[in-house]
């Protein structure tokens, strides 16, 4: 249903975001709406979103990098279309879209029907589903004789030659009720479906088509058929024949039969029919004149370029032709229809079906039995043997699969607390804005609420991070547990502080023996028990001297690193340190500043003073100038090569 389509809009301007969800609204979907980055990354983490637009110019963050965020949450695929009224360039607008894989990018101001286009695009392969046709019905799955009777109601007007899967679909159930039908020359007619079986066929020909029956069968004498006429009987049931004594009653029931089926064939021929069912509950016993699937099937296969010509089943399995297909039931029926003389140059139809194939790969592989090969599916999927699977549903049962993925990522192993900061929270938040943000997972996370056809891994993830959340719930909005689970940190806080410190001291210890590589496994220790700044710096000191010193990747890294730090961090003799090795490993010359910084701030810091030293040892001396005593030429050939140095 369309109202079930979230829109989530990000906009800091309220007035332009008011007008977004109007025309969200007037589209059926349900608009959501934020105007800051940090409320829309949250929403995207509770709920299920199904398309956004984002302003490019947000305040904090922009639309760009609140979208690459949204793309490491549930929301990673469905599509984004952004909206701007500062950045006009189109080259803006195209990187923006490759970075973050939206699908549009509309300047400010845009119609209504150009953002209203961009969305029917963007939201397209959602609203397939939600048109009914008879082709539609193939990849739902309505097993209930109600839920197919209101499929029925919905389809309204068909194709003469649909009516043999209309009428199969509702037969299949087991159904009873009217099927009032009009053709296109305005002749109605008027099926009555008992349990499952055909009982009556009324049009303005049925009791002809009857009486005709009976004479071409030998059941009737053209001249007793004249004399009852002769009599005023113009129109009657066919039963006063058998009370009258002119006819027996199976021959009434052989009669009707054929009746029924003539009838049907004359449905079948028309080019448009609308279509009106009304269920009825189950009365009498099904008559012994009742046709039932199994007797069209056969006239179906003594008649199929009448009932199944090419160019009709091209079009009718269009929407499904790339969509995997499955036995449902009877697979030796099945097999036995392929294997028969009529099909056998597509046995091979079956094994392709077992294996959830496609119908456009099994023409290609099969061009010169195309006709054949329709003929066969249709047959299978008039007697219920064959399934189709919706490629839209599929896709988003699989996209689904991707987000719930990366959400056990994010949740797996976070203690409650963290779990309600990733939806948001802080860690003093309310029990009551706690149990807000929980209600609302459940609405869109429930596993209840997951389809049947779901997968397992689609089924466990979705529990294992409802189970995380739920449980992060019955913690953090209980007070006792609340506090257990803070108290519980802090003691785990404080241990790992002393662990930690432990690690860092003994890391710094055999860094300044040469024994690089253990003290970087112990500072890396540390930093798992308890991350500090001082642990950082001491680390890039110990990765530079245990090989990173020829890593460029990694030295650039770093030295980003390095220059985030806060500035607080960056007045201490170990950053000027860890600064001076990383610039002398990338070739710049004003390592030995760095150096000297350091021993400015700490004079007792041998290291740097061995590096300080290591590099001027390294600089080549200059010759010193005898002004008075050198060759000549000598003296002006090294002032002009100073000069130029």
């Amino acid at each position: 249903m369309r109202n079930a389509v979230k829109v989530l809009i990000v906009d800091d301007d309220r007035a332009s975001a008011n007008v977004l969800a109007e025309v969200v609204k007037r589209l059926g979907f349900k608009p959501v709406v934020t105007n800051k980055p940090a409320d829309a990354l949250n929403v995207v983490r509770l709920q299920t979103v199904h398309a956004a637009l984002v302003d490019v110019l947000l305040p904090k963050m922009s639309g760009v990098d609140l979208v690459t965020e949204f793309r490491k949450t549930k929301f990673a695929d469905n599509p984004v279309i952004f909206v701007s009224g500062v950045f006009k360039d189109k080259a803006f607008a195209a990187e923006a879209m490759k970075k973050t894989d939206a699908v549009d990018f509309l300047f400010k101001p845009f119609g209504n029907d150009e953002l209203t286009e961009s969305l029917r695009r963007a939201l397209g392969p959602l609203l397939v589903s939600e048109k009914w046709s008879v082709q539609s019905l193939l990849t739902r799955s309505l097993k209930a004789p109600r839920e197919r009777a209101k499929a029925i109601e919905h389809l309204e007007q068909i194709k003469g030659l649909d009516f043999p899967f209309v009428l199969a679909f509702l037969l299949d159930a087991g159904i009873s009720g009217h099927l009032n039908i009009v053709n296109d020359s305005g002749e109605i007619f008027g099926v009555t479906l008992t349990k499952g079986c055909i009982t009556e066929v009324d049009s303005t020909e049925s009791q002809s088509t009857a009486v005709l029956a009976l004479i071409s069968g030998g059941y009737l004498a053209q001249e007793d058929w004249d004399a009852y006429q002769a009599n005023g009987n113009k129109r009657f049931p066919l039963e006063r024949l058998v009370q009258e004594g002119y006819v027996s009653p199976h021959a009434v029931n052989v009669a009707k039969r054929e009746q029924i089926i003539y009838d049907f064939k004359s449905i079948c021929s028309a080019n448009v029919l609308q279509l009106n069912f009304v269920p009825q509950e189950d009365g009498d016993d099904t008559p012994k004149h009742a046709v039932r699937m199994g007797e069209l099937m056969a006239v179906f296969i003594f008649s199929m370029n009448e009932f199944f010509n090419q160019a009709y089943l091209t079009d009718f399995y269009g929407p499904t032709f790339r969509s995997p297909m499955a036995f449902g039931r009877g697979q030796d029926e099945a097999e036995a229809l392929l294997r028969s003389s009529v099909f056998a140059p597509v046995a091979g139809f079956k094994e392709h079906i077992d294996k959830e194939g496609t119908l456009d790969t099994f023409i290609n592989a099969h061009p010169d039995q195309v006709e054949l090969t329709y003929q066969a599916l249709h047959l299978l999927v008039l007697n219920g043997m064959i399934q189709f699977d919706d490629v839209n549903k599929a896709r988003d049962l699989n996209s689904s699969n991707e987000r719930y993925r990366k959400l056990w990522t994010e949740l797996e192993g976070r203690t409650p607390d963290k779990v309600f900061e990733y939806f948001g929270a802080s860690a003093t938040a309310s029990p009551s804005i706690l149990t807000n943000i929980f209600e609302e997972y459940v609405k869109s996370n429930n596993p209840e609420a997951l389809p049947k056809d779901a997968s397992p891994e689609l089924i466990e993830l979705c529990r294992n991070c409802f189970e995380i959340v739920k449980n992060a719930h019955a913690v953090m909005t209980d007070d006792t547990k609340r506090q257990a689970l803070f108290d519980d940190q802090k003691r785990k806080s404080n241990e790992n502080i002393k662990i930690s410190n432990k690690l860092a001291a003994e890391g710094l210890d055999l860094l300044r023996k040469g024994q690089f590589t253990q003290a970087l496994q112990k500072v890396q220790e540390a930093e798992s028990r308890h991350p500090t700044s001082l642990q950082f710096l001491i680390q890039v000191w110990a990765e530079i001297k245990a090989g990173a010193a020829s890593d460029k990747p990694r030295l650039l890294v770093l030295s980003k690193l390095l220059d985030k730090m806060p500035a607080d961090d960056r007045k201490s003799a170990y950053y000027f340190m860890a600064l001076g090795l990383v610039k002398r490993s990338l070739g710049d010359a004003s390592a030995p500043g760095y150096f000297e910084k350091a021993l400015q701030l700490d004079s007792l810091f041998v290291e740097a003073r061995r590096e300080l030293n290591a590099m001027t040892a390294a600089v080549p001396k200059k010759e010193k100038l005898d002004l008075f005593s050198g060759d000549i030429t000598e003296i002006v050939s090294q002032l002009f090569k100073r000069k130029a140095d």
